[in-house]
């Protein structure tokens, strides 16, 4: 499939507010090894840190609101680590194109297929896919949606069949069916997590509630395509393998929710428990992040090439 790619659009690269809160992150160094670029129609903005043509490549799928240039530190350290990264903003998010909070499920999936036809012309290695937060659930979605990605790890998963009680489920309701009237109609980020509880003592908390790429409002259509689709992995199991990476101490989903997700589901998913840590561990501590990633996706994809050979 011939997939158009661009040169990228990176706005504010002169800005001193980027610069700013660029330095609070201490992303300066890693981004020096990043490679930007745009794919498809829509303008989906990917941004590869690269280890070799042989090696297994990882897309990564960022929080809600944020993208990808935020998680600079974790990508490339992951990266070090033996995988091709390719981080992607979702599309109206970040550097990507579109109208600024608005994506569906499907739009996504379509986006993630399109951007493994282009990568699949430079690298060999299997491929696999990390989400994080409602990362995840676009995580899990592409991969029942693309047999290329073999490997699926999800920092937290929400899955929409189990709504973590009746608050939840009453709320992604009236997201629905608010969506059929109102489906441009913006919510605050606020009013789905507690957004400076998350940021509290974050060194660049202040400015990341400033960055005009972070979407701080989102179109009902949007929240009800995320909150109203159904997970495939409920009822059916696929050949991916699949693990869920959850804090203790997280503050949006309790690790418990994640202990009953292991048993609702059809879809065999290991759970890695992060010892001591909260929803935000990707930011605060990225190298512990790294090395369990690291570990697992190795395990999965050296099994998939020793299968391979019998």
């Amino acid at each position: 499939m011939n997939v158009p790619i661009r040169p990228p659009l990176l706005r504010q690269e002169n800005c001193e507010f980027r610069h700013l809160l660029r330095d609070k992150l201490g992303l300066h160094d890693y981004l020096q090894e990043r490679t930007a670029f745009c794919v498809g129609e829509h303008s989906l903005h990917c941004e590869l840190y690269e280890h070799s043509p042989d090696a297994p490549t990882i897309l990564f799928l960022p929080g809600i609101g944020t993208y990808t240039e935020l998680y600079a530190e974790l990508l490339c350290k992951l990266s070090r680590q033996g995988y091709n990264l390719v981080g992607i903003d979702p599309l109206g998010h970040g550097y990507s194109g579109g109208e600024r909070g608005h994506y569906t499920v499907e739009q996504m999936c379509a986006a993630v297929s399109e951007l493994l036809d282009v990568l699949q012309q430079r690298y060999s290695g299997p491929f696999g896919i990390y989400g994080y937060s409602i990362g995840a659930l676009l995580a899990v979605a592409a991969a029942e949606n693309d047999p290329r990605l073999s490997a699926v790890l999800c920092g937290t998963l929400l899955v929409p069949d189990l709504a973590p009680d009746f608050a939840y489920r009453m709320g992604w309701n009236w997201t629905w069916a608010s969506s059929l009237f109102l489906p441009g109609f913006k919510l605050p980020l606020g009013s789905l997590i507690d957004f400076e509880q998350l940021l509290e003592g974050h060194p660049a908390g202040a400015e990341i509630k400033k960055d005009p790429l972070v979407v701080f409002d989102y179109p009902l259509k949007t929240l009800s395509s995320l909150f109203t689709h159904s997970c495939n992995i409920v009822n059916q199991e696929y050949a991916f393998a699949s693990a869920i990476m959850h804090g203790d101490q997280d503050e949006v989903l309790p690790v418990s929710y994640s202990k009953r997700l292991v048993h609702y589901c059809a879809q065999p998913l290991e759970l890695l428990v992060l010892e001591r840590q909260g929803h935000m561990v990707p930011f605060l501590k990225p190298d512990l992040v790294v090395t369990m990633a690291a570990q697992w996706f190795e395990q999965q994809f050296s099994r998939e090439m020793a299968d391979a050979l019998i």
